[in-house]
């Protein structure tokens, strides 16, 4: 029998989010008979024992601080194992992932997840770009997660033309359907009424997210939306400033933490509209989500955001950095019911017939089957 394609998949973290969420995919869909995934990633999120529970061989590496053990672990997996392919996932990853996969001859794959360098001062934008040109030269394929994005990288010389891929996150719709149906989120559960108007998001608590833009929009809005509520699920290094933020702008009441979710698009049918406030994005899963549950998006119009959502036929798309705009927008779906609904269907359809996750399953092979083949 052919030895199935052993493919080292490093993640920066096992939250929820893009980058886990996309390989916990692949680990459900890839054919099993020609793929073996091996995981090397911080045991710091609730993906790292559903990788173990499925069977993988899961190897814990350190947490955030680059060091030589990032090095070594990948070169002990790499030589152990004999892996055909590496796939990194993360800024981290990329550089020890894709440095230790050239020493040891081994073709590497890296997928952005985003192209988020904004916040770093000049001389880091300079030497981050630098570095990813590099890396990009020791790579055998970049894989893009949105259009947008895959032209920016472009533009920015972050690979060549024939060495980027565009694959499209993918949402496994059967899959979020059957956690619906078997644990819903109850408005009762979260202190909510059946009355209440209530808009939410699903994010990492991170600058990028521009989360205060959603709690200024709430400000705006609940003088015309006495019921309406905010509903933030996720967490992480911005979580205790929003959260201050909302306690000083007297919304404690009209604001839900949920924290990390075990399956974050539980809570959708609690939802009557979905709102996204990032500066930038790669391919938001959360809103595809959000959509294929058949709900209406108010988004930035940002990178990301643009490729899932089509204004006036899926939701609205309003300029980043502007919660007057957000909130308006807002108001005009919640205004309207019988619109939020078309939007919401037509989005459900979009992702049924643009974003499977068949289709991501399906590319992503193909490049392991090139990347193992040269």
């Amino acid at each position: 029998m052919t030895q199935p394609i052993r493919v080292l998949e490093l993640l920066v973290t096992t939250s929820p989010g893009g980058g886990p969420k996309h390989v916990w995919d692949l680990v459900q869909h890839l054919p099993r008979n020609e793929f073996e995934l091996v995981i090397g990633a911080p045991h710091d999120g609730i993906f790292f024992d559903r990788f173990r529970d499925r069977g993988l061989e899961v190897v814990e590496f350190p947490l955030r601080r680059l060091s030589a053990r990032h090095f070594a672990l990948t070169r002990g997996l790499i030589s152990r194992l004999g892996i055909d392919v590496v796939h990194t996932h993360g800024k981290g990853p990329g550089l020890y992932g894709r440095t230790v996969a050239r020493w040891m001859r081994v073709p590497a794959i890296h997928t952005f997840h985003g192209l988020h360098y904004s916040g770093y001062s000049p001389l880091g934008r300079h030497l981050y770009l630098a570095l990813e040109r590099q890396l990009s030269r020791w790579s055998h394929t970049i894989i893009n997660v949105s259009r947008s994005q895959h032209l920016e990288g472009l533009g920015l010389r972050l690979f060549r033309p024939e060495q980027g891929v565009v694959i499209v996150n993918g949402v496994d719709i059967e899959d979020m359907e059957r956690a619906l149906l078997e644990a819903p989120i109850r408005r009762e559960s979260l202190g909510l009424r059946a009355d209440d108007v209530v808009i939410g998001c699903i994010s990492r608590f991170d600058p990028i997210k521009r989360i205060e833009l959603l709690v200024e929009a709430l400000r705006r809005l609940r003088v015309r939306f006495p019921r309406l509520a905010l509903v933030l699920v996720g967490g992480g290094g911005e979580q205790q400033r929003i959260r201050r933020l909302v306690f000083e702008s007297g919304l404690s009441e009209q604001v839900i933490f949920t924290g990390f979710l075990e399956n974050p698009a539980r809570i959708q049918p609690v939802l009557d509209l979905y709102v996204a406030s990032s500066r930038k994005e790669g391919l938001p899963l959360s809103i595809l989500e959000a959509m294929a549950a058949g709900l209406a998006v108010v988004a930035t119009d940002a990178p990301g955001h643009r490729d899932v959502v089509v204004p006036g036929e899926t939701g609205l798309l309003v300029p980043p950095e502007d919660p007057a705009a957000l909130a308006e927008a807002v108001a005009a779906l919640l205004t309207d019911p019988a619109r939020r609904k078309n939007l919401g269907q037509a989005g459900r359809e979009r992702v049924r017939q643009e974003f499977s996750i068949r289709a991501m399953v399906d590319r992503t092979a193909a490049a392991y089957r090139r990347a193992a083949r040269e």
